[in-house]
């Protein structure tokens, strides 16, 4: 079984699921509506569930995420505002910029300048929503 923050491929996953349904009605021999039954549709229902869940997650399927594709640079901004204790307040804007998936744009990593020296720090080698995986070597080699 897969342990919390494994990265497995869907269709593992698709595996998984129907082993699961097939140990949940497994040693069932009772009537419909008795209650081992009932435990057992029980079970197959949260599974169902789960893989409703899965499927209208948008996530890559593992064939073309096993692929390393190179990450984005995004720059973006945002405005904070900040209440201070004496009451005055002050707005600002905050810019921010980091690498991101191709493919779901979620953070991979970012770059921060090291005594005139651009250093990429906090790569991710694969993203933590879609499972794409990331090609870092090609970024490092394009950089001076």
């Amino acid at each position: 079984m897969a342990n919390r923050g494994d990265v497995i491929s869907v269709d593992r996953l698709w595996d998984v699921f129907d082993v699961e349904r097939e140990k949940a009605w497994d040693g069932v021999d009772a009537p419909v509506g008795s209650p081992e039954w009932n435990i057992a549709a029980g079970k197959i229902y949260v599974i169902n569930n789960i893989c409703n869940a899965v499927h209208n997650m948008n996530a890559e399927p593992r064939s073309s995420a096993d692929q390393a594709e190179k990450p984005v640079w995004k720059e973006t901004s945002s405005v904070v505002h900040t209440d201070y204790a004496d009451g005055s307040a002050e707005t600002k804007t905050v810019k921010h910029a980091a690498w991101r998936c191709p493919v779901c744009g979620w953070f991979v990593g970012e770059q921060v300048d090291v005594f005139g020296r651009k250093h990429n720090q906090m790569k991710k080698n694969f993203c933590d929503r879609c499972g794409q995986r990331i090609d870092w070597e090609s970024v490092e080699k394009e950089e001076p």
